[in-house]
């Protein structure tokens, strides 16, 4: 599926929510075994960084949902499945294993899942 899809490397890619979703569960299910569940929301916007993961916690209600945070353009389609894949073990690491989310030996013991797919993971 992403060989595919990452014919042109050098086509400017617009994230939309469609593409979140279907590349969301392709991942799912190959990287995390269907165990991830969906983030609570997700935000499209302009950042400084490629893309991010917020937990949010209401201390009030004592919980805590998880934000999908990616930006309105990437480079390439991807540089944009690269960001949403990392994002995705950033939220495994955190709800499945209760981890901090850091980018610690974890979080790199999916590198070579991750070449599989022809994905890079990186900082």
């Amino acid at each position: 599926m992403i060989k595919k899809d990452i014919k042109n490397p050098s086509k400017k890619y617009t994230t939309n929510y469609k593409d979140i979703k279907k590349y969301f569960k392709y991942f799912n299910k190959k990287l995390f075994k269907n165990k991830l569940n969906k983030f609570n929301d997700i935000k499209i916007r302009k950042m400084k960084c490629s893309g991010q993961c917020v937990e949010n916690i209401s201390y009030y209600k004592g919980t805590s949902f998880f934000v999908l945070e990616l930006k309105p353009r990437y480079k390439n389609r991807i540089d944009f499945l690269n960001t949403l894949s990392h994002e995705m073990l950033h939220l495994w690491q955190q709800t499945i294993k209760h981890n901090n989310g850091k980018h610690n030996k974890l979080f790199f013991s999916f590198k070579n899942k991750f070449k599989k797919l022809n994905l890079t993971l990186s900082y």
